[in-house]
């Protein structure tokens, strides 16, 4: 349950103690009623609604004490859609720098003369340019196939939030 106090942005958390009309404290929650609650200026908030982030906000109406589903402007949905680039370029980043830790253990294999190497350079070269290459080949970024790395069989872990 949610509690907005005196309008304010809500909270689940009750305050520890409530001044009532006659000027008197409670400072038992378990005690306070409806009406005790409506005196100090404390409403009960429905739940807060579902909404796609990705085309709305929510906004809490501090008059109505109610929240508000509103739908996002062009800067907003601009914003937006660049902070999704930048974590796309974060996690391909990232994936890049575990794959450059592959060829450079290839690298020291070749160095020391182990011909059974771990990795096949060229499917690792293959897939580190299928990452270079995801922002330029990728319209949306909400839906990216990732490359898999090569010798793995599942897609990698979501890096992103």
């Amino acid at each position: 349950m949610q509690y907005s106090i005196n309008g304010d942005y809500p909270t689940t958390i009750l305050p520890h103690r409530i001044r009532l009309p006659n000027g008197l404290t409670k400072t038992d929650s378990t005690t306070f009623t409806n009406s005790d609650l409506v005196n100090a200026g404390i409403t009960t908030v429905a739940d807060t609604p579902s909404y796609n982030a990705n085309t709305h906000k929510l906004v809490w109406n501090r008059e109505n004490t109610e929240w508000d589903v509103i739908e996002l402007d062009e800067d907003e949905l601009s914003n937006l859609n660049n902070e999704k680039w930048i974590a796309v370029r974060e996690r391909r980043d990232l994936l890049l720098d575990r794959a450059d830790q592959r060829v450079l253990r290839y690298q020291s294999e070749e160095r020391v003369g182990i011909t059974t190497h771990t990795d096949n350079i060229s499917d690792l070269d293959t897939y580190m340019q299928q990452l270079r290459e995801i922002p330029q080949t990728n319209s949306d970024p909400d839906s990216i196939v990732w490359p898999v790395i090569p010798g793995d069989e599942v897609e990698p872990t979501d890096t992103s939030n």
